[in-house]
């Protein structure tokens, strides 16, 4: 019997599959090692952190852990590492600790020649993929500013308006920003600005309460 450590990794965006999260991945590596007889010793969840990055938390945790003759368990290879640089790096570093890799959803681990030949290519394609994604991203982007449309998130005072794509005044932050210039010049600083906007009136910032930070930034562009 083998000691296993389970270790899973989510990072949460807009197009994320939830079937991913590091809870969804335990639940099918538990059911592996059960399969296999493995005993699990430990748990490394890694949440909100990227797999192009080696600087994890829970990985780091893991790695340090890791005692001869054990095996990493992982739901799927792109829950490792989505880069491929960094998952030829974490897998040398289990495998100079006398240890091996496993993979829930069976793919292969890089015990012989071919299972490393074979992960060698899928990880190459899987950069090669996200390398075109990444052009064709920035070739619309540019496309976008050439048009003179607006890309990212609105400054304060301004909104974006979808039939123009361009960006319009916006009504109440703009007064706001009228009367927190007119405060500053009168002594008040950002604190005091902060409290009596959010006091004194219903409108907010982006749906949030005015900040002395905020404050403070909408000043030093004026």
């Amino acid at each position: 019997m083998k000691q296993a450590v389970i270790y899973t990794r989510f990072s949460p965006r807009p197009d994320a599959d939830t079937s991913k999260s590091c809870e969804q991945q335990e639940g099918r590596c538990i059911a592996y090692c059960k399969k296999m007889g493995h005993e699990i010793w430990e748990y490394f969840p890694d949440k909100n952190v990227s797999g192009k990055t080696l600087c994890r938390p829970a990985l780091k945790a893991m790695l340090e852990s890791l005692k001869p003759g054990m095996v990493v368990v992982v739901d799927t290879g792109d829950r490792l590492a989505r880069d491929m640089l960094v998952e030829l790096t974490i897998i040398h570093q289990i495998e100079r600790a006398g240890c091996t890799i496993e993979y829930a959803d069976g793919s292969p681990s890089r015990t012989t020649p071919e299972s490393r030949l074979f992960r060698g290519i899928l990880a190459a394609f899987a950069q090669y993929e996200r390398e075109r994604y990444a052009a064709r991203t920035k070739a619309g982007l540019k496309k976008k500013r050439e048009r003179g449309e607006w890309q990212g998130k609105p400054p304060i005072g301004w909104q974006y308006d979808k039939a123009s794509k361009r960006l319009v005044e916006n009504p109440l932050e703009q007064a706001a920003i009228i009367f927190i210039k007119q405060e500053a010049k009168l002594g008040k600083n950002s604190n005091e600005i902060a409290e009596f906007i959010n006091a004194h009136y219903s409108s907010k910032i982006r749906g949030k309460p005015w900040s002395a930070r905020t404050i403070r930034k909408i000043l030093a562009q004026s």
